[in-house]
Protein backbone atom coordinates (compact mmCIF):
# COMPACT_ATOMS: atom_id res chain seq x y z
CA UNK A 1 0.00 0.00 0.00
CA UNK A 2 3.02 2.59 0.94
CA UNK A 3 4.51 1.59 -2.33
CA UNK A 4 1.46 2.19 -4.50
CA UNK A 5 0.67 5.56 -2.96
CA UNK A 6 4.11 6.61 -2.98
CA UNK A 7 4.11 5.63 -7.09
CA UNK A 8 0.47 7.87 -7.37
CA UNK A 9 2.09 10.73 -5.78
CA UNK A 10 4.28 10.76 -8.03
CA UNK A 11 2.27 10.66 -10.87
CA UNK A 12 1.90 6.98 -11.84
CA UNK A 13 -1.43 5.82 -12.87
CA UNK A 14 -2.92 2.19 -11.74
CA UNK A 15 -5.01 0.04 -14.05
CA UNK A 16 -5.63 -1.61 -10.41
CA UNK A 17 -4.73 -0.56 -7.15
CA UNK A 18 -4.42 -3.09 -4.13
CA UNK A 19 -8.15 -2.80 -2.98
CA UNK A 20 -9.42 -3.53 -5.87
CA UNK A 21 -11.42 -6.30 -7.64
CA UNK A 22 -11.33 -10.28 -6.87
CA UNK A 23 -7.20 -9.96 -6.46
CA UNK A 24 -6.57 -8.35 -3.04
CA UNK A 25 -3.19 -7.40 -1.97
CA UNK A 26 -1.45 -6.61 -5.30
CA UNK A 27 -1.79 -3.75 -7.88
CA UNK A 28 -0.93 -3.17 -11.51
CA UNK A 29 0.83 -0.05 -12.30
CA UNK A 30 1.21 1.65 -15.90
CA UNK A 31 4.26 2.55 -17.26
CA UNK A 32 4.80 5.31 -19.68
CA UNK A 33 4.57 2.97 -22.45
CA UNK A 34 1.27 1.40 -21.04
CA UNK A 35 2.94 -2.00 -19.89
CA UNK A 36 1.40 -3.21 -17.09
CA UNK A 37 3.69 -3.63 -13.92
CA UNK A 38 2.39 -5.88 -11.34
CA UNK A 39 3.16 -4.61 -7.72
CA UNK A 40 3.30 -7.70 -4.98
CA UNK A 41 4.19 -7.01 -1.59
CA UNK A 42 7.27 -9.22 -0.63
CA UNK A 43 7.70 -11.25 2.23
CA UNK A 44 10.03 -9.56 4.80
CA UNK A 45 13.51 -11.25 4.55
CA UNK A 46 15.82 -8.10 5.29
CA UNK A 47 16.06 -7.26 1.22
CA UNK A 48 17.60 -4.12 1.15
CA UNK A 49 16.05 -2.55 -2.26
CA UNK A 50 12.39 -1.03 -1.74
CA UNK A 51 11.52 -2.44 -5.40
CA UNK A 52 13.35 -5.48 -6.84
CA UNK A 53 12.07 -7.03 -10.47
CA UNK A 54 10.07 -10.24 -9.99
CA UNK A 55 8.62 -11.42 -12.59
CA UNK A 56 7.66 -10.92 -16.48
CA UNK A 57 4.33 -12.68 -17.47
CA UNK A 58 3.45 -14.28 -20.77
CA UNK A 59 0.45 -15.35 -22.43
CA UNK A 60 0.75 -18.90 -23.98
CA UNK A 61 -1.62 -21.15 -25.98
CA UNK A 62 -0.38 -24.27 -24.27
CA UNK A 63 0.13 -24.16 -21.11
CA UNK A 64 2.11 -27.66 -20.37
CA UNK A 65 4.02 -27.18 -23.83
CA UNK A 66 5.31 -23.82 -22.66
CA UNK A 67 6.63 -25.36 -19.35
CA UNK A 68 8.05 -28.24 -20.88
CA UNK A 69 10.20 -25.85 -23.36
CA UNK A 70 11.15 -23.62 -20.49
CA UNK A 71 12.48 -26.29 -18.24
CA UNK A 72 13.77 -29.18 -20.76
CA UNK A 73 15.49 -27.50 -23.29
CA UNK A 74 16.78 -23.98 -20.96
CA UNK A 75 17.04 -25.56 -17.48
CA UNK A 76 14.42 -23.20 -15.61
CA UNK A 77 12.41 -24.98 -12.52
CA UNK A 78 8.38 -24.82 -12.54
CA UNK A 79 7.92 -22.97 -8.17
CA UNK A 80 4.57 -23.22 -8.44
CA UNK A 81 1.43 -24.06 -10.58
CA UNK A 82 -2.27 -22.22 -10.35
CA UNK A 83 -4.87 -23.31 -11.60
CA UNK A 84 -8.60 -21.81 -11.50
CA UNK A 85 -11.00 -24.34 -13.31
CA UNK A 86 -13.69 -21.84 -12.26
CA UNK A 87 -12.59 -19.08 -14.26
CA UNK A 88 -10.64 -21.56 -16.85
CA UNK A 89 -7.40 -20.36 -16.56
CA UNK A 90 -3.68 -21.56 -14.72
CA UNK A 91 -0.36 -19.33 -14.19
CA UNK A 92 2.99 -21.14 -13.84
CA UNK A 93 5.58 -19.93 -11.80
CA UNK A 94 9.54 -20.87 -13.50
CA UNK A 95 13.30 -19.37 -12.23
CA UNK A 96 16.37 -20.16 -12.96
CA UNK A 97 17.33 -21.85 -9.65
CA UNK A 98 20.47 -23.90 -9.19
CA UNK A 99 19.64 -26.97 -6.45
CA UNK A 100 21.78 -25.45 -4.43
CA UNK A 101 19.83 -22.03 -4.19
CA UNK A 102 16.38 -23.71 -4.56
CA UNK A 103 17.36 -25.53 -0.77
CA UNK A 104 18.39 -22.21 0.29
CA UNK A 105 14.87 -20.81 -0.63
CA UNK A 106 12.82 -23.74 1.15
CA UNK A 107 13.65 -23.61 4.64
CA UNK A 108 12.17 -19.63 4.50
CA UNK A 109 9.04 -20.33 2.84
CA UNK A 110 6.47 -19.61 5.64
CA UNK A 111 3.63 -21.21 3.81
CA UNK A 112 5.38 -24.60 3.20
CA UNK A 113 7.33 -26.68 5.01
CA UNK A 114 8.72 -29.02 2.11
CA UNK A 115 9.05 -31.59 4.06
CA UNK A 116 8.92 -33.79 0.90
CA UNK A 117 11.08 -31.46 -1.30
CA UNK A 118 9.14 -29.00 -4.15
CA UNK A 119 6.28 -29.81 -4.70
CA UNK A 120 4.58 -26.97 -7.19
CA UNK A 121 1.23 -27.51 -7.08
CA UNK A 122 1.00 -27.39 -3.37
CA UNK A 123 0.79 -23.34 -1.91
CA UNK A 124 3.95 -21.84 -1.32
CA UNK A 125 6.05 -18.21 -1.47
CA UNK A 126 8.82 -19.13 -2.97
CA UNK A 127 8.49 -16.50 -6.17
CA UNK A 128 8.49 -13.91 -3.42
CA UNK A 129 11.23 -15.32 -1.31
CA UNK A 130 13.70 -15.98 -4.44
CA UNK A 131 16.01 -13.32 -5.58
CA UNK A 132 16.03 -14.93 -8.85
CA UNK A 133 13.60 -13.34 -11.46
CA UNK A 134 10.55 -15.49 -12.12
CA UNK A 135 8.53 -16.05 -15.66
CA UNK A 136 5.25 -16.44 -15.22
CA UNK A 137 3.18 -18.17 -17.92
CA UNK A 138 -0.76 -17.55 -18.16
CA UNK A 139 -2.58 -20.29 -20.07
CA UNK A 140 -6.49 -19.91 -20.75
CA UNK A 141 -8.07 -23.08 -20.86
CA UNK A 142 -8.94 -24.36 -24.77
CA UNK A 143 -6.47 -22.17 -26.67
CA UNK A 144 -4.61 -24.63 -27.33
CA UNK A 145 -7.33 -26.36 -29.71
CA UNK A 146 -8.46 -23.53 -31.20
CA UNK A 147 -6.43 -23.56 -34.50
CA UNK A 148 -6.92 -20.06 -35.26
CA UNK A 149 -5.23 -18.97 -32.08
CA UNK A 150 -2.19 -16.78 -31.22
CA UNK A 151 -0.59 -15.34 -29.27
CA UNK A 152 1.01 -11.52 -30.18
CA UNK A 153 4.29 -11.63 -29.92
CA UNK A 154 5.56 -8.15 -30.04
CA UNK A 155 8.05 -8.08 -33.12
CA UNK A 156 4.80 -8.20 -35.53
CA UNK A 157 3.34 -5.08 -36.22
CA UNK A 158 2.03 -3.18 -33.94
CA UNK A 159 5.47 -3.82 -32.29
CA UNK A 160 5.91 -3.54 -28.35
CA UNK A 161 6.89 -6.48 -26.57
CA UNK A 162 10.11 -7.86 -27.56
CA UNK A 163 11.82 -10.74 -26.41
CA UNK A 164 13.35 -12.57 -23.21
CA UNK A 165 17.16 -13.53 -22.91
CA UNK A 166 19.01 -16.42 -21.30
CA UNK A 167 22.85 -16.61 -20.71
CA UNK A 168 24.49 -20.13 -21.56
CA UNK A 169 27.78 -21.27 -20.87
CA UNK A 170 28.53 -22.72 -24.66
CA UNK A 171 26.33 -20.70 -27.21
CA UNK A 172 26.85 -22.78 -30.30
CA UNK A 173 26.64 -26.17 -28.07
CA UNK A 174 23.31 -24.94 -26.33
CA UNK A 175 21.91 -24.62 -29.77
CA UNK A 176 23.38 -27.49 -31.39
CA UNK A 177 21.47 -29.19 -28.57
CA UNK A 178 18.07 -26.81 -28.93
CA UNK A 179 17.66 -27.53 -32.74
CA UNK A 180 18.39 -31.76 -32.42
CA UNK A 181 15.72 -31.69 -30.43
CA UNK A 182 13.27 -29.81 -32.63
CA UNK A 183 13.55 -26.06 -31.19
CA UNK A 184 13.05 -23.53 -34.46
CA UNK A 185 15.25 -20.53 -34.22
CA UNK A 186 14.96 -17.00 -35.52
CA UNK A 187 18.84 -16.73 -35.53
CA UNK A 188 22.04 -18.78 -35.23
CA UNK A 189 24.93 -17.55 -33.82
CA UNK A 190 26.78 -17.83 -36.91
CA UNK A 191 23.66 -15.64 -38.66
CA UNK A 192 23.55 -12.00 -39.47
CA UNK A 193 26.24 -9.01 -37.93
CA UNK A 194 26.18 -10.00 -34.17
CA UNK A 195 28.02 -12.74 -33.03
CA UNK A 196 27.39 -14.35 -29.29
CA UNK A 197 24.01 -14.56 -29.55
CA UNK A 198 21.09 -16.33 -30.87
CA UNK A 199 17.18 -16.36 -30.72
CA UNK A 200 14.85 -19.47 -30.34
CA UNK A 201 11.41 -19.49 -30.86
CA UNK A 202 9.25 -20.92 -27.92
CA UNK A 203 6.53 -22.71 -28.91
CA UNK A 204 3.89 -19.35 -28.93
CA UNK A 205 6.62 -18.04 -31.27
CA UNK A 206 8.06 -15.68 -28.95
CA UNK A 207 11.87 -14.82 -29.24
CA UNK A 208 14.35 -15.77 -26.40
CA UNK A 209 17.37 -14.55 -26.82
CA UNK A 210 21.04 -16.98 -25.64
CA UNK A 211 23.94 -15.35 -25.12
CA UNK A 212 27.28 -17.02 -24.41
CA UNK A 213 28.87 -16.12 -21.34
CA UNK A 214 32.07 -15.07 -22.44
CA UNK A 215 30.61 -13.27 -25.04
CA UNK A 216 31.16 -9.24 -24.43
CA UNK A 217 29.49 -6.32 -25.54
CA UNK A 218 32.12 -5.14 -28.46
CA UNK A 219 32.45 -8.35 -29.88
CA UNK A 220 28.82 -9.13 -30.13
CA UNK A 221 28.70 -5.40 -32.00
CA UNK A 222 32.15 -5.94 -33.66
CA UNK A 223 30.69 -6.62 -37.06
CA UNK A 224 28.58 -3.40 -37.33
Amino acid sequence: YEACEKLEKNGVKFQKKPDEGRMKGLAFALDPDGYWVEIVRREKLGWKEYYNLSQTMLRVKDGPASVEFYTKHLGMTLLRKMDFPQWKFSLYFLASLTPGELEECLPLDPENKHVDGLNPELPNTLTKIAWNQCLELTWNHGTEKDPDFKVHDGNAQPQGFGHIGFIVDNLQESCDKMEAEGVLFKKRPQDGNMRGIAFAYDPNGYWVELVDRKATFSGICSNY
